[in-house]
């Protein structure tokens, strides 16, 4: 049986930034839905996940979140399984009008998460 061949992920290179000190790439991810908690306060809300790698995800929001924010993140991989549950902060965030484009950091690299965010792709 014939080896089913992986789609090209788009690797992000421009970040727009001349200083970028990332570790990790990041990928383009199609719209992928995000649910998060702020656990400051205990609001909740939903976003979605632009580019992502091991340590950090771009999303955007319909509500603000200052940077340094906690989060609790539940990534909604269509592979069937549950959500991806991750854990960060808040890096930065910005205004685009009525969305806030966010950087958020995780807590720790997530390697796994990252795999099955792969395997996805294929």
């Amino acid at each position: 049986m014939a080896k089913a061949k992986r789609k090209n992920l788009e690797i992000l290179k421009d970040t727009g930034y001349e200083d970028d000190k990332r570790v990790f790439s990041r990928f383009a991810v199609d719209n992928l839905p995000v649910r998060f908690k702020d656990l400051k306060i205990g609001q909740r809300g939903t976003a979605v996940c632009h580019d992502i790698s091991g340590s950090g995800a771009g999303i955007d929001s319909p509500s603000e979140v200052k940077p340094r924010t906690p989060l609790e993140m539940w990534f909604d991989l269509p592979d069937g399984f549950e959500p991806m549950h991750l854990l960060g902060k808040v890096a930065w965030s910005q205004s685009l009008g009525d969305t806030w484009k966010l950087g958020v950091s995780f807590d720790k690299a997530r390697f796994m998460s990252m795999a099955r965010l792969l395997k996805v792709a294929e």
